[in-house]
Protein backbone atom coordinates (compact mmCIF):
# COMPACT_ATOMS: atom_id res chain seq x y z
CA UNK A 1 0.00 0.00 0.00
CA UNK A 2 2.51 2.66 0.62
CA UNK A 3 3.24 2.68 -3.34
CA UNK A 4 -0.25 3.74 -3.91
CA UNK A 5 -0.09 6.28 -0.93
CA UNK A 6 3.04 7.49 -2.75
CA UNK A 7 1.51 7.66 -6.14
CA UNK A 8 -1.34 9.79 -4.84
CA UNK A 9 1.33 12.20 -3.39
CA UNK A 10 3.08 12.90 -6.55
CA UNK A 11 -0.01 13.14 -8.15
CA UNK A 12 -1.77 15.98 -5.52
CA UNK A 13 1.61 17.85 -5.40
CA UNK A 14 2.16 17.57 -9.47
CA UNK A 15 -2.23 18.96 -9.34
CA UNK A 16 -1.10 21.50 -7.06
CA UNK A 17 2.01 22.77 -8.91
CA UNK A 18 0.49 23.05 -11.68
CA UNK A 19 -2.51 24.68 -11.01
CA UNK A 20 -0.37 27.58 -9.16
CA UNK A 21 1.59 27.30 -12.36
CA UNK A 22 -1.40 28.16 -14.29
CA UNK A 23 -2.68 30.54 -11.76
CA UNK A 24 0.79 32.80 -11.69
CA UNK A 25 0.96 32.82 -15.72
CA UNK A 26 -2.86 33.69 -16.00
CA UNK A 27 -2.07 36.72 -13.62
CA UNK A 28 0.73 37.83 -15.12
CA UNK A 29 -0.62 38.14 -18.50
CA UNK A 30 -3.57 39.70 -17.06
CA UNK A 31 -1.27 42.56 -15.27
CA UNK A 32 0.28 42.78 -18.43
CA UNK A 33 -2.94 43.35 -20.78
CA UNK A 34 -3.16 47.28 -21.43
CA UNK A 35 -6.82 48.28 -20.42
CA UNK A 36 -9.03 49.69 -22.64
CA UNK A 37 -8.52 53.28 -23.32
CA UNK A 38 -12.07 55.20 -23.11
CA UNK A 39 -13.63 58.24 -24.72
CA UNK A 40 -14.69 60.76 -22.59
CA UNK A 41 -17.22 63.62 -23.00
CA UNK A 42 -17.91 66.70 -21.06
CA UNK A 43 -20.52 68.96 -21.55
CA UNK A 44 -21.53 72.63 -20.34
CA UNK A 45 -24.82 74.07 -20.02
CA UNK A 46 -25.34 77.11 -22.26
CA UNK A 47 -26.13 80.25 -20.56
CA UNK A 48 -29.68 80.97 -20.22
CA UNK A 49 -29.84 84.36 -21.52
CA UNK A 50 -27.95 82.65 -25.14
CA UNK A 51 -24.34 82.22 -25.94
CA UNK A 52 -22.94 85.94 -26.66
CA UNK A 53 -19.99 86.05 -29.00
CA UNK A 54 -17.68 87.47 -26.36
CA UNK A 55 -18.00 85.08 -23.42
CA UNK A 56 -16.49 81.22 -25.01
CA UNK A 57 -16.83 77.99 -23.51
CA UNK A 58 -13.65 76.18 -22.60
CA UNK A 59 -13.04 72.40 -21.89
CA UNK A 60 -9.91 70.69 -20.83
CA UNK A 61 -10.10 67.47 -22.59
CA UNK A 62 -9.47 64.37 -20.42
CA UNK A 63 -7.21 61.70 -21.69
CA UNK A 64 -6.81 57.95 -20.03
CA UNK A 65 -3.41 57.13 -21.65
CA UNK A 66 -0.95 59.82 -22.50
CA UNK A 67 0.98 58.05 -24.48
CA UNK A 68 -2.00 57.85 -27.53
CA UNK A 69 -3.18 59.74 -30.01
CA UNK A 70 -7.03 60.94 -29.84
CA UNK A 71 -9.63 62.70 -31.94
CA UNK A 72 -11.57 65.59 -30.78
CA UNK A 73 -14.85 65.91 -31.75
CA UNK A 74 -17.86 68.73 -30.61
CA UNK A 75 -21.49 67.85 -29.92
CA UNK A 76 -24.17 70.53 -29.62
CA UNK A 77 -27.63 70.02 -28.30
CA UNK A 78 -30.64 72.45 -29.36
CA UNK A 79 -34.26 72.78 -29.21
CA UNK A 80 -37.13 74.07 -31.53
CA UNK A 81 -36.31 77.74 -30.79
CA UNK A 82 -33.13 77.57 -32.78
CA UNK A 83 -33.23 80.08 -35.44
CA UNK A 84 -30.95 79.14 -37.67
CA UNK A 85 -29.88 75.83 -40.25
CA UNK A 86 -25.85 75.84 -38.73
CA UNK A 87 -24.04 77.35 -36.29
CA UNK A 88 -20.57 78.79 -37.23
CA UNK A 89 -17.59 78.51 -34.34
CA UNK A 90 -13.82 79.54 -34.22
CA UNK A 91 -12.47 76.61 -31.85
CA UNK A 92 -8.85 77.00 -30.66
CA UNK A 93 -6.71 73.96 -29.99
CA UNK A 94 -4.34 75.18 -27.51
CA UNK A 95 -1.22 72.87 -26.88
CA UNK A 96 0.25 72.21 -23.54
CA UNK A 97 3.58 75.18 -24.97
CA UNK A 98 0.79 77.50 -25.73
CA UNK A 99 0.80 77.28 -29.34
CA UNK A 100 -2.88 77.77 -31.08
CA UNK A 101 -4.87 76.30 -33.59
CA UNK A 102 -7.21 77.96 -34.58
CA UNK A 103 -9.72 77.04 -37.39
CA UNK A 104 -13.19 77.83 -38.53
CA UNK A 105 -16.02 75.23 -37.89
CA UNK A 106 -19.61 75.31 -39.58
CA UNK A 107 -22.04 72.86 -38.33
CA UNK A 108 -25.27 72.08 -40.38
CA UNK A 109 -27.76 71.49 -37.96
CA UNK A 110 -30.67 71.80 -40.49
CA UNK A 111 -31.45 70.64 -44.14
CA UNK A 112 -32.64 73.44 -46.89
CA UNK A 113 -36.09 72.62 -45.41
CA UNK A 114 -35.70 74.05 -41.81
CA UNK A 115 -35.80 69.89 -40.84
CA UNK A 116 -33.47 69.10 -38.28
CA UNK A 117 -30.71 67.05 -39.78
CA UNK A 118 -29.08 65.76 -36.21
CA UNK A 119 -30.43 62.67 -33.81
CA UNK A 120 -32.49 63.34 -30.38
CA UNK A 121 -35.70 62.69 -29.23
CA UNK A 122 -38.25 64.74 -27.59
CA UNK A 123 -37.43 68.82 -28.10
CA UNK A 124 -33.83 68.49 -27.88
CA UNK A 125 -31.35 67.27 -31.00
CA UNK A 126 -28.12 66.56 -31.52
CA UNK A 127 -25.42 67.39 -33.85
CA UNK A 128 -21.34 66.54 -33.75
CA UNK A 129 -18.30 67.82 -35.84
CA UNK A 130 -15.03 66.12 -35.41
CA UNK A 131 -12.59 69.16 -34.69
CA UNK A 132 -9.28 67.09 -34.90
CA UNK A 133 -7.80 63.80 -35.56
CA UNK A 134 -4.73 61.94 -34.37
CA UNK A 135 -3.74 64.73 -31.91
CA UNK A 136 -1.17 63.63 -28.81
CA UNK A 137 -2.33 64.85 -25.37
CA UNK A 138 0.14 67.79 -25.38
CA UNK A 139 -0.88 69.19 -28.86
CA UNK A 140 -4.75 70.06 -27.30
CA UNK A 141 -4.41 70.87 -23.71
CA UNK A 142 -7.59 72.89 -24.09
CA UNK A 143 -10.10 74.17 -26.50
CA UNK A 144 -11.54 77.14 -26.66
CA UNK A 145 -15.13 77.38 -28.63
CA UNK A 146 -16.46 81.18 -30.08
CA UNK A 147 -19.79 81.59 -31.42
CA UNK A 148 -19.32 83.54 -34.79
CA UNK A 149 -22.63 83.65 -36.28
CA UNK A 150 -23.17 86.98 -38.67
CA UNK A 151 -25.10 89.76 -37.43
CA UNK A 152 -26.09 87.51 -34.03
CA UNK A 153 -24.74 88.97 -30.95
CA UNK A 154 -26.14 86.17 -28.80
CA UNK A 155 -27.79 82.75 -30.03
CA UNK A 156 -31.11 81.40 -28.10
CA UNK A 157 -32.10 78.09 -28.48
CA UNK A 158 -28.70 76.12 -27.47
CA UNK A 159 -28.77 73.87 -24.39
CA UNK A 160 -25.50 72.51 -24.48
CA UNK A 161 -22.04 71.80 -26.10
CA UNK A 162 -20.13 69.08 -25.21
CA UNK A 163 -16.26 68.20 -26.16
CA UNK A 164 -15.72 64.32 -26.70
CA UNK A 165 -11.94 62.84 -26.97
CA UNK A 166 -12.11 59.20 -29.09
CA UNK A 167 -8.23 57.13 -29.05
CA UNK A 168 -7.21 57.42 -32.42
CA UNK A 169 -7.64 54.46 -34.56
Amino acid sequence: MPLVSDWLMRINSKAVAMTVFVAAAMLIITACTRKPVMAHAQFVNMPSHGWQQDLPLAFTPIYDDSTLNCDLMLTIRHDNSYSYRNLSMTVDIIAADSTVNRQQVNMPLADEYGNWTGGGFGALYQASVFIARGLSPSQASRVIVWQTMADCDTLTGLVNMGLTVFPSH
